[in-house]
């Protein structure tokens, strides 16, 4: 009964706010979210166990619910997680900022995009967005603390990427008196059978969970030429159907980089013989630059910028700590429009020459495997997810062909462009 009662007290929302009286009607919210989510709103079960295919609108729905509760419901303080806090600035952030922006609800809050924060002025619920490695370095969040009483809700984004440790030490922040119920949700691909996760929930299963699951078929707004390229994988790759399609367990076969080292990148820039830039121009798919430095040798994967769905003034805006302009970038010559945009903002942007390479893409990952390469998790934590998740395409016969295949392979198309000086220098970069 007493969900029922903050339902209907929800349904028109009005708030004061000094001289401007704000109000919501929230009766048509069911038109505004896919019906897969809608019911979530209303689910406190401890835990929210979220996995799907991709597409599916998983991440829109998770922030659509959070818009919606940190609205209504008094008593909510958030911790939105991503394993690298910094990824959270163009996803978990956007994600919920926009929502606030087109529910035409900015006026109730305090948004913080430097601190990555945002507080609602009338009830008091916060949200604060992190990082897994800054929590640990936190001793377990201990140090996370709310204005307006305990923290109550945690979100694991990509809950695949966290550690087995990492959730249980979270579980255990859940805890003491709140007005409303603690709740732990995690959203993610189900991308291997042997993960924790699927011990964790689904092979034990937990009488205080819910399991949703969700494909693209879910999502009624899914972009169309992102439906045909999930279900173009139904006849190319089936593992990779059955998993980022069907949102089904799989194993996705075997690995294209295995000989990868994931770790802090122990140099300074200034330390490199030579430092190599890539980007990879996109807006549905992620548009991607990244900095590799050379070391004796070995390659070291450094820095990224890994965002979607930015025009290039922003790509550009974002891009400028990052990289110097007066780094040569290669990029991909496809797009002399963007790489021309980029030279005029100042930076030093060139087109990559494909000419006459008809092994232009094998040659960049051969080249890649060939030699011992760094991934610094943290500050690239975008091309770590691709790179782990690379594999060998199989045959009809399900045999391993030398063709690679990664669902998101824009951070290594970067990479690939990045490290092409090595493979033949002095060629010539530009449209050719």
């Amino acid at each position: 009964m007493r969900r029922i009662a903050a339902f209907l007290a929800a349904i028109i929302f009005t708030a004061n706010l000094g001289a401007t009286v704000l109000s919501v009607d929230f009766k048509t919210l069911p038109a505004w979210m896919n019906p897969k989510f809608y019911a979530t709103i209303w689910d406190h079960n401890r835990f929210n166990v979220w996995v799907g295919g991709a597409g599916s609108g998983k991440s829109v729905g998770a922030a659509q619910r959070d818009a919606f509760r940190l609205t209504a419901e008094p008593g909510h303080n958030y911790m939105i997680l991503r394993k690298v806090g910094e990824s959270n600035r163009y996803s978990t952030f956007a994600d919920l900022v926009n929502k606030i922006d087109t529910w035409h609800l900015t006026p109730l809050y305090d948004i913080s995009e430097s601190a990555l924060t945002i507080r609602n002025k009338h009830n008091g619920n916060e949200v604060i967005f992190r990082g897994m490695n800054d929590i640990r370095a936190r001793e377990h969040a201990k140090s996370v603390t709310f204005k307006s009483g305990p923290l109550t809700d945690i979100r694991l984004e990509e809950a695949s990427e966290f550690e087995p440790e990492d959730f249980r030490q979270l579980n255990l922040r859940l805890r003491g008196q709140a007005r409303q119920p603690f709740q732990m949700t995690l959203t993610f691909n189900p991308i291997s059978v042997s993960h924790w996760l699927k011990a964790e929930f689904f092979d034990n299963p937990k009488p205080n969970a819910t399991i949703l699951r969700s494909t693209y078929l879910d999502n009624q707004w899914i972009d169309e030429g992102y439906k045909a390229e999930l279900e173009a994988l139904r006849l190319t790759d089936p593992t990779m159907y059955q998993v980022y399609a069907l949102g089904e367990w799989g194993e996705l076969g075997d690995a294209a980089f295995p000989n990868v080292v994931y770790e802090p990148c122990p140099y300074k820039v200034e330390d490199f013989d030579q430092v190599l830039w890539g980007h990879d121009f996109g807006f549905q798919h992620f548009d991607a630059t990244e900095g590799i430095g050379v070391k004796d040798g070995e390659l070291y994967s450094f820095s990224e910028l890994y965002v979607r769905q930015l025009v290039n003034s922003g790509i550009i805006a974002a891009a400028a700590p990052i990289v110097g302009k007066h780094e040569l970038q290669r990029g991909d010559s496809a797009e002399p429009k963007t790489i021309l945009e980029w030279q005029q903002a100042g930076f030093n942007m060139v087109g990559v020459n494909k000419s006459g390479r008809p092994d232009f893409v094998k040659s960049g990952f051969a080249y890649l495997r060939g030699h011992r390469w760094h991934i610094d998790p943290e500050a690239c934590p975008g091309l770590a997810t691709e790179v782990r998740g690379a594999v060998y395409k199989k045959d009809k016969n399900g045999q391993p062909t030398e063709e690679i295949f990664s669902f998101h392979d824009d951070a290594l198309a970067a990479a690939r462009y990045a490290i092409d000086e090595l493979i033949q220098p002095g060629l010539k970069w530009g449209f050719v």
